[in-house]
């Protein structure tokens, strides 16, 4: 009889550690990239995400109901399950704190700025490209390069948090506004899916699609400020009393990140290291750099090529009317809402700040730089202009 019941145990026993260790690894997979080599769905993380404490539960009293089991029946060794159980370990706290405490942790509480003068060539170049938002009188610019591996970075603009979530993959910067009290954000990097970074506010729990700004639970939406690509020298000439994202990338992860990942590569490379973007659209290369425009159910993505040809473009995104405008000296492109004192006008003159012969015209957001393949994945029924070749 004793034997009976030690052969009816070993089944389930391996059937418990089996099953948590599944659930374990599947943690791991689905919340961090590694996941996306294999088209993880988006649908797939939040939902790991929005129930991982049961996830982890359930894993957890099969690891230990097997654990109990073995204690009686002494199938497996002592030191085995106590490895087995360490494995386990290892796992859940990998799913739960790699990504955003590990690899890439935020700096929206301790990222440095320095002035103009303190920059030097060898941390940024003239033509390197910078993200510059300019906000109660002040501006700052983040560089590029330095921003991808925070990917978050909190600053203070005249009384007012700004937090600029940037997404090497898509090539996409995004800054909002961090209001203080019970609807203060509190951002981590949680994943990124089809090319996308994922964010996670963990005051409120929420998960946010960064590309559309979209709320994954509430289906609210965060409204981004405008933000400014243009290169180095660009912002030195504009705003010369302005200061710099100073991010050197010089702590042991980032430098272990920076030699196993070019975001060059990421940016202007033929390849994709996550094929889940929409490749099927062929109406631009896939890694073009685009301006892309949304409002509301309308979404426009222009040639850059294009606009710098043409100097200035009068569009319209769904219901709004905007001019598209390159200025040459700061070698930046933005997008103004050409309503003014309730009517729309007509650009021919406008310079960097919005200021026309009628009055100044509010500065829009725009997606700068974006991939196209990226952009049309989460548009894809997006108008676009380009030159006719």
């Amino acid at each position: 009889m004793k034997k009976s019941g030690i052969g009816n145990s070993k089944p389930l026993l391996i059937t418990l550690l089996t099953l948590s260790a599944l659930l374990a690894l599947a943690g791991v997979s689905i919340m961090t990239d590694f996941g996306q080599t294999f088209k993880i769905s988006k649908d797939i993380v939040v939902f790991f995400f929005k129930y991982n404490r049961w996830i982890i539960g359930l894993s957890f009293i099969s690891l230990i109901t097997a654990a109990y089991i073995n204690y009686n029946i002494k199938f497996i060794k002592t030191k085995l399950m106590i490895v087995l159980a360490s494995l386990w370990l290892l796992a859940i706290l990998g799913m739960k704190y790699i990504t955003p405490y590990l690899l890439f942790p935020t700096q929206q509480y301790n990222a440095e700025f320095v002035e103009i003068d303190a920059v030097d060539d060898k941390y940024l170049s003239e033509d390197e490209a910078v993200f510059v938002i300019d906000l109660n009188g002040v501006q700052k610019a983040y560089p590029r390069k330095n921003l991808w591996q925070a990917h978050v970075v909190g600053s203070d603009f005249g009384g007012q948090e700004v937090l600029l979530t940037y997404c090497v993959f898509t090539n996409l910067p995004s800054p909002y506004i961090n209001e203080p009290g019970e609807n203060e954000m509190e951002f981590k990097v949680l994943a990124q899916t089809n090319n996308n970074l994922l964010l996670w506010d963990i005051n409120s729990g929420e998960i946010i699609q960064q590309i559309n700004s979209t709320c994954e639970f509430s289906k609210n939406r965060l409204e981004p400020i405008p933000v400014m690509e243009m290169t180095w020298r660009g912002f030195e000439k504009l705003y010369p009393n302005g200061s710099v994202y100073y991010n050197p990338l010089s702590k042991p992860i980032e430098r272990i990140i920076s030699l196993l990942f070019n975001p060059e590569e990421a940016w202007y490379g033929e390849d994709w290291m996550f094929k889940t973007s929409n490749f099927d659209d062929k109406r631009f290369p896939s890694k073009e750099h685009l301006i892309g425009i949304s409002n509301n159910d309308s979404q426009l993505a222009i040639s850059k090529e294009l606009i710098i040809n043409s100097g200035k473009l009068n569009v319209e995104v769904g219901d709004k009317k905007m001019a598209v405008v390159y200025f040459p000296e700061y070698e930046t492109i933005g997008a103004f809402n050409r309503a003014l004192n309730d009517s729309i006008i007509s650009v021919d003159t406008i310079d960097v700040f919005g200021n026309t012969p009628n009055g100044q015209l509010k500065r829009e957001f725009i997606f700068n730089s974006v991939l196209w393949s990226v952009w049309v994945y989460y548009y894809p029924n997006t108008e676009i202009l380009k030159n006719e070749k």
